[in-house]
């Protein structure tokens, strides 16, 4: 019989499906580094704010459907040997059909991150890093589920920090033709 191998390398992007059709479907994995990261439910403000993002960039859309972009929810971001899963995300709606299947993009033109406790560090640094190596990504915005403060990482400043904590403010985002007003992100959060 003999000793079956095991792989000490990191795990393949096709090796990580594999394994997460395994799984519960209420268990949501990343793959970060080779490595697969089990995410910690999502509360009611993280899941209300992303919603927020959803619904507003989402009318917008659809009031301009030439704009050649979507927004959409938990959709993987393929990113080498890591695969990680933003909260929403921007992407080219405009060319070839979309595979419906597909279970990841590279082609991200916005990533969304609502901070949680536990993935904060990850989200401000490895993620950071992470989604600014994509070409075709403009903006990463990074959001607060406790205070009104987004942190807002866009390309033609260099993806330098610009730091939002007044509900007048607006994130721009002159690519897609949209703002975004922290009042719309932020909306019935109670902050």
């Amino acid at each position: 019989m003999g000793v079956p191998r095991i792989s000490t390398g990191p795990m393949s992007i096709d090796e990580f499906y594999a394994f997460t059709d395994t799984r519960p479907d209420e268990e949501k994995w990343e793959l970060i580094d080779g490595e697969p990261v089990m995410q910690a439910s999502p509360g009611y403000s993280h899941q209300l704010i992303v919603s927020n993002i959803i619904m507003a960039l989402g009318a917008a859309q659809r009031a301009r459907p030439e704009a050649g972009w979507r927004v959409i929810p938990g959709l993987g971001i393929r990113l080498g040997t890591s695969r990680p899963e933003p909260d929403a995300m921007v992407v080219p709606s405009r060319g070839a059909a979309v595979d419906l299947r597909v279970r990841h993009r590279d082609d991200v033109l916005v990533v969304f991150e609502v901070l949680s406790p536990s993935t904060a560090d990850r989200d401000l640094r490895w993620k950071r890093n992470a989604y600014t190596s994509l070409p075709s990504l403009t903006h990463y915005v990074v959001i607060a589920q406790d205070a009104v403060e987004v942190v807002v990482f866009a390309r033609d400043d260099g993806f330098a920090e610009q730091r939002l904590t007044s509900p007048d403010d607006v994130v721009s985002f002159p690519d897609l033709g949209v703002t975004l007003p922290l009042t719309e992100i932020f909306r019935d959060t109670g902050l």
